[in-house]
């Protein structure tokens, strides 16, 4: 619900990819990274998502990042994860298949960057 409200998503469209309009044919969408990454984990169905099943949802929802050559898009997605405080690493369970943590979204957190160790 904290999406929902957060991105003005009304009550008879589902929260996920799909609330977000086309674009364009072969353009990019026009909503910032973290936006989709929220929509992706929200529409998950155990709100959780590894990184691969987050580039997946997404290009799967919008082609244009399907078809581009260059993966920055991906690069810069990774580096919001670990930067924004809101989405929260869950380790994977040793009984499920895959490596690498799970993504979860932290809804109390309002975005703010995560505190840096020194």
């Amino acid at each position: 619900e904290r999406v929902r409200h957060r991105y003005n998503i009304p009550n008879s469209v589902n929260v996920n990819l799909n609330a977000i309009p086309d674009p364009p044919l072969g353009q990019k969408p026009s909503e910032k990274h973290a936006k989709l990454v929220h929509l992706a984990i929200a529409g998950s169905p155990n709100l959780r998502l590894s990184l691969g099943e987050i580039y997946h949802a997404i290009q799967e929802r919008f082609p244009y990042y399907k078809n581009l050559t260059n993966k920055k898009w991906q690069g810069s997605i990774r580096h919001m994860l670990s930067l924004k405080a809101e989405f929260i690493q869950i380790p994977r369970p040793v009984t499920e298949p895959g490596s690498g943590n799970y993504w979860s979204l932290d809804m109390n957190m309002t975005g703010d960057k995560r505190v840096r160790k020194r």
